[in-house]
């Protein structure tokens, strides 16, 4: 029997939070079981599922980066999405536990594969999130957590497979996520040639942290 995937989304356009519960009704594999117009809400609600889509602007005017912290820190997985592609917000987001963007003009069914791709335990770059990151002009390119605990676990000395199981990830999905970091860096004209490479780059850029 295929799993049935159960997500939250966080709006404060009602129509468009129907919008959603219509159409992931008539999709098999996904259900939208809670709604809310803010953070609060949500985690005021009972059993609000961990994968929960978030938009950026809110009515409320609360901080983006605020916003997914806090729900992040409950171990809920974000999928920011929104109509405002301003990059300062993106990769605050991202940074502070976003596991995707995906706008809102995209077609829906874009954002249905980039849930079960959460669901995967993947991170999901759309490309509107990459250029958005690639665009930031930091120190250090901007990495996504995942790819920021993939970082520290290698830079630790750690196995892929060592690092696939304290995540719960496939050894593959190690693997693509630390691709994703040496594409980074080379696009950001740091690349890394060598294992030491690695511990380099944690100690030059911000990269703070560990492993769950």
């Amino acid at each position: 029997m295929e799993t049935v995937i159960t997500i939250g989304a966080i709006d404060d356009e009602k129509m468009l939070l129907q919008s959603f519960a219509n159409w992931f009704g008539s999709t098999p594999d996904i259900r939208l079981t809670a709604m809310a117009v803010s953070v609060d809400e949500y985690l005021a609600g009972p059993d609000a599922p961990a994968i929960v889509l978030l938009d950026l602007d809110l009515g409320n005017f609360t901080d983006p980066a605020h916003n997914v912290a806090q729900l992040t820190a409950t171990g809920r997985q974000v999928i920011v999405i929104s109509v405002v592609k301003d990059r300062r917000w993106v990769v605050s987001a991202t940074e502070a536990g976003a596991v995707a963007y995906i706008p809102k003009e995209r077609d829906l069914h874009d954002l249905a594969d980039a849930i079960r791709a959460v669901h995967r335990g993947e991170t999901p770059t759309s490309p509107e999130h990459a250029f958005l990151l690639s665009d930031d002009d930091r120190r250090g390119p901007a990495l996504s957590p995942r790819e920021r605990q993939i970082l520290l676990g290698v830079a630790e000395g750690m196995t892929h497979a060592a690092i696939a199981r304290r995540l719960g990830i496939e050894k593959s999905t190690v693997k693509t996520h630390l691709e994703r970091v040496r594409q980074k860096y080379r696009d950001h004209g740091r690349p890394i040639t060598s294992p030491g490479d690695y511990l380099k780059r944690v100690g030059e850029d911000p990269i703070r942290g560990e492993l769950p």
